[in-house]
């Protein structure tokens, strides 16, 4: 006996749609204010590439999660850069057995700082998209399975 799901598969794919659709909503404009004034200028050229197709393009499939994923690794390289490490003596009287030991903080620049804190929005349309462009590919190996047999 086979079961049926309470949704069909256009559904979830309408469900997949609408999310990625919300969360493309703005991007350019959160890209534009967020994230630009952040960056240096190459990553800043990589950035705009996914603006404008923000801005021209509706595609919200395969060709976006390669620009959205192009430019949150560009905002992922420069929180790295801007962050470093900050070596705190432990005071002596602290340790035991040891002369010197140290805490160590990341330290994060202005810039990293404000990159991290734009960040999650361009972290949730990746991976909206990446839900939406495997849901699609499944959906299309299965089709293809069926009309084998």
């Amino acid at each position: 006996m086979i079961s049926t799901s309470s949704t069909s598969l256009f559904d979830q794919q309408v469900k997949l749609v609408h999310a990625v659709v919300a969360l493309r909503h703005g991007m350019a404009e959160h890209l534009r204010k967020r994230v630009l004034p952040h960056l240096d200028l190459d990553a800043q050229d990589t950035v705009h590439d996914a603006i404008a197709f923000l801005e021209e393009e509706e595609d919200i499939g395969i060709n976006l999660l390669c620009l959205i994923d192009i430019a949150r690794a560009e905002v992922r390289k420069a929180i790295s850069a801007g962050t470093s490490e900050k070596r705190v003596p432990i005071p002596r009287e602290r340790l035991i057995g040891i002369d010197e030991a140290y805490d160590v903080y990341r330290v994060l620049s202005p810039d990293a700082e404000a990159l991290t804190a734009a960040l999650l929005p361009i972290e949730e349309l990746a991976k909206a998209t990446e839900r939406l462009v495997q849901f699609a590919k499944a959906v299309r190996l299965s089709a293809d399975i069926v009309n084998l047999g």
